[in-house]
């Protein structure tokens, strides 16, 4: 289906601007994903300010906090909000500078409708990468015999899971760069999910609805990590609340998008850093994959 054949109701309407805020701790790898995501949000015409770096979970809540204050005292039309965090992490935290923990529901929260009524019905996009457990995924062979037993981890895994009430507001669409229970993994060239992330959206046409990139994204993200020299593979968990589809367009250079047609502004808040290429650009030795355990 392309573009002319879904209806306006079908899709989030993104006249207005389109605001995102980045948090950061410093890892490995850390600049080049600041760097993969401030092409990504030049490509889809988000302007960048100041950027959170190396703050403590609690500076970190307040950035938040602060940056959605700042959207609903706006008195311009806003149509979508990204928020990105790369850090260390465990279940459902991310850690800050200060190795306090934050609660990924305090990232995510102050953006439903009572909090953030100017965002109400307008989708709200969360990336975060960071670890989200100990354990390591492996792999299976393909020509491996089922295994039917059951290990201690598996059965912490199993309860936790069973147990774990995940932060939802409307109109929302989270990415985790990995399941729960289990870690991330990073390298020199920046993290697996945001390496990915961004080729995929680099390269995206205006028939691609955001949802669907995120998918693309994590099947060359699983590819990668199973078919390197790591033994270790990464799976992204994506859930959602969107009740549309989301299209983001292209940048045509002048601050707007071939599929609106109209200027986007935004504020979003990054870092310094330098260019990274493509994972196959780069010789397999660089690749030294760690994980954002903390």
């Amino acid at each position: 289906m392309d573009n002319s054949q879904i209806q306006d109701f079908d899709r989030y309407d993104l006249k207005g601007q389109r605001r995102a805020l980045l948090l950061r701790i410093n890892h490995s790898g850390a600049d080049s994903d600041l760097e993969i995501m401030k092409k990504l949000f030049n490509d889809y015409g988000v302007q960048f300010e100041p950027p959170v770096i190396d703050k403590t979970a609690e500076e970190m809540k307040r950035a938040v906090s602060d940056f959605r204050d700042s959207i609903n005292g706006s008195k311009e039309d806003i149509s979508c909000v990204f928020v990105v965090t790369t850090s260390h992490g465990n279940r459902d935290v991310i850690v800050g500078a200060d190795n306090k923990r934050l609660l990924v529901k305090d990232i995510i929260e102050p953006f439903g409708d009572e909090l953030c009524p100017k965002m109400k019905g307008k989708p709200k996009v969360f990336i975060i990468d960071a670890c989200r457990g100990p354990r390591k995924d492996l792999g299976v062979p393909l020509d491996s015999a089922a295994d039917t037993t059951t290990s201690e981890e598996d059965e912490k895994t199993r309860t936790y899971r069973s147990s774990r009430v995940p932060p939802c507001i409307n109109d929302m669409l989270v990415a985790y760069s990995s399941m729960t229970d289990y870690v991330s993994l990073m390298s020199d060239l920046g993290s697996h999910m945001i390496v990915n992330i961004g080729e995929v959206f680099g390269s995206a046409t205006e028939e691609e609805h955001v949802y669907d990139l995120l998918v693309k994204a994590n099947a060359k993200m699983v590819m990668r990590s199973s078919s390197g020299d790591t033994t270790k593979k990464v799976v992204m968990t994506i859930e959602s609340t969107l009740k549309r589809l989301l299209y983001l367009g292209r940048k045509t250079g002048t601050g707007t998008t071939n599929l609106e047609r109209n200027h986007i502004s935004g504020a979003a808040i990054i870092t310094r850093s330098r260019m990274v290429t493509c994972l196959d650009e780069i010789p397999e030795p660089k690749r030294k994959d760690t994980c954002f355990l903390s």
